[in-house]
């Protein structure tokens, strides 16, 4: 297999060519977002951010080739998929010479990297750069979710985060199943966003979004739409909230969703030779035994007990003071990085719940974090799970990145509101001011404020 990849070569012209079609394909697309936002700079973020991309792509290719000498999946994925093109090519539609013994799973990769192929050529350099571009696009996405959960404020932080963390371009810049899921879960959270905030389509893109990803890895897709159903029971009862029967549809819709994504993700375990069975502590310690053996291994207990071991196993493991080796000290410095800005953010963190009950895509966040760690820290190989990680990243990151109201601007949140409401009142009172311009004009505010 690694010969037969090794042979997939990388014509430099075809992939600049390449290059240069996916920047003038990404810039009305970067334009049209900036100019929706009213936000100059966002354009410039998001041409960075493509750029760091397209430069992480070398980046990994030379990492996998001179540190860990051509081991990695992705050799698997170019020599499957060449054959694939080829197939294509000729009319024939088969897994024909590519030893898949099934199209989901790491075969559904495959087949996207031939399907890629069969349209640029197969050249290595090139394909990676457009599987780096999907990644790029989930990115967006994942922005365009914040947005819409946040629409009047600034979110330049956000956009920042998810654009520059070094983990979001370096592990999604190739073709490996986290490029593939990293765009899935952006479109699929951008659809959930939108229904969250009863916008028409939220429902389409929520589909497209689990149709890109389901034949990869739907149980992650299962904790999205599972996170999707809970934040709608997290959501405060107002006047903005839906009532009576369309309440109850839109709980139904969403429960035919998860219900439909289980049962696929059963089904498409199943024909990739995965063994399904019931959820159990039991599996996921077995899950846990098996992946020890690969190195780097850390202790992992199915006890919902042990979460918070879990949970620096996922976000902080390794840090400066444990770290091995030059690659685990490069974790080190970004896993650094999260802590710093989790302290930085404690503010934020405080006043979680009561966003949540606002603003549903922020629980939704929050309940695929939680379940994210508990359930991929029975990974236990550090390696691993630090890949993995980035399709949770940006999903805590709108937990960090949440807008604060400044002390003298309007309002963000219900709480706030009322709050800022009784102070207002109260020196009004104790100042005790005749009904006059004063008194109207602390009306006028509170009811722009509304």
């Amino acid at each position: 297999m690694l010969v037969a990849a090794a042979g997939v070569g990388s014509n430099p012209v075809i992939a600049f060519a390449i290059v240069l079609l996916i920047v003038a394909v990404t810039l009305p697309i970067a334009s049209r977002t900036a100019r929706r936002e009213g936000e100059t700079r966002l354009f410039g973020i998001q041409m960075a951010g493509l750029a760091i991309h397209l430069v992480a792509t070398i980046l990994l290719i030379f990492v996998v080739d001179h540190v860990y000498h051509g081991i990695t999946d992705y050799t698997k994925y170019l020599q499957q998929g060449a054959t694939l093109a080829s197939n294509f090519d000729h009319g024939h539609l088969s897994l024909a010479g590519t030893r898949l013994t099934s199209p989901f799973g790491p075969g559904g990769v495959s087949i996207a990297a031939g399907i890629v192929f069969a349209v640029i050529g197969v050249n290595k350099l090139a394909g990676f750069f457009v599987f780096s571009w999907f990644a790029f696009l989930g990115s967006i996405a994942f922005y365009r979710a914040f947005s819409i959960t946040f629409p009047d404020a600034p979110k330049l932080r956000y956009a920042r985060l998810v654009f520059f963390l070094p983990s979001l371009w370096f592990w999604t810049a190739g073709i490996s199943k986290e490029s593939v899921m990293y765009l899935s879960l952006g479109v699929a959270a951008m659809g959930a966003s939108s229904v969250l905030a009863h916008r028409r389509g939220g429902y389409l893109i929520l589909a497209l979004g689990i149709a890109l990803g389901v034949w990869v890895r739907p149980h992650e897709l299962v904790l999205l739409v599972g996170a999707l159903a809970g934040a709608t029971l997290l959501r405060r009862r107002d006047r903005q909230a839906l009532g009576g029967l369309r309440r109850v549809v839109g709980l139904a819709g969403q429960a035919g969703f998860l219900v439909v994504t289980v049962v696929a993700t059963k089904a498409l375990l199943k024909h990739s030779g995965v063994t399904t069975g019931s959820f159990s502590f039991s599996s996921l310690s077995g899950v846990s035994a098996k992946n020890v053996a690969i190195g780097s291994s850390v202790p992992y207990s199915a006890n919902p007990l042990a979460y918070p071991r879990d949970l620096y196993a996922v976000l902080f493991d390794p840090l400066p003071f444990n770290a091995h080796g030059a690659t685990q000290f490069l974790a080190a410095g970004e896993n650094t990085i999260i802590l710093v800005l989790i302290l930085l953010s404690l503010r934020r963190l405080r006043m979680v719940i009561r966003v949540a009950r606002a603003r549903p895509y922020v629980g939704l966040c929050l309940l695929y974090c939680i379940a994210f760690a508990y359930l991929f820290a029975a990974l236990s190989n550090l390696g691993l799970i630090d890949r993995e990680r980035v399709l949770m990243l940006p999903f805590l990151l709108v937990i960090l990145a949440i807008p604060i109201s400044p002390k003298d601007g309007p309002a963000r949140y219900p709480w706030e509101l009322r709050r800022r409401e009784r102070r207002e009142y109260e020196q009004w009172d104790q100042e005790e001011l005749e009904p006059g311009p004063a008194s109207q004009d602390w009306s006028m505010r509170t009811s722009q404020s509304w």
